[in-house]
């Protein structure tokens, strides 16, 4: 009972069961869908000409090279900076 009564609470505020605080279940996957484009051994730091590069050598969708191709010429230290650069977990995008 306790469980269904946190299952709901959990719904209501936004959050899918096992997404991290602060970040829907729909930027977990935006996120995560980006990364498996960029992501590899030494991938970072990375500026935007390179994260390009890289995801256009992974034949990633023409959505995620869009994505990429509108981030702001400067380098990135990780996922994690890419998706609060694109206002991916709440936050807006900075500009």
């Amino acid at each position: 009972m306790t469980q269904d009564r946190d299952d709901h609470e959990t719904r209501v505020a936004g959050l899918e069961p096992g997404s991290p605080e602060g970040i829907s279940a729909k930027d977990v996957d935006r996120r995560s869908d980006l990364a498996r484009w960029i992501s590899g051994v030494h991938a970072f730091p990375a500026d935007r000409a390179t994260l390009v590069e890289r995801a256009e050598s992974q034949a990633a969708p023409e959505r995620v090279l869009s994505v990429l191709r509108s981030l702001p010429e400067r380098s990135f230290a990780n996922v994690e900076d890419i998706a609060h650069e694109l206002g991916i977990g709440g936050d807006q995008r900075r500009d």
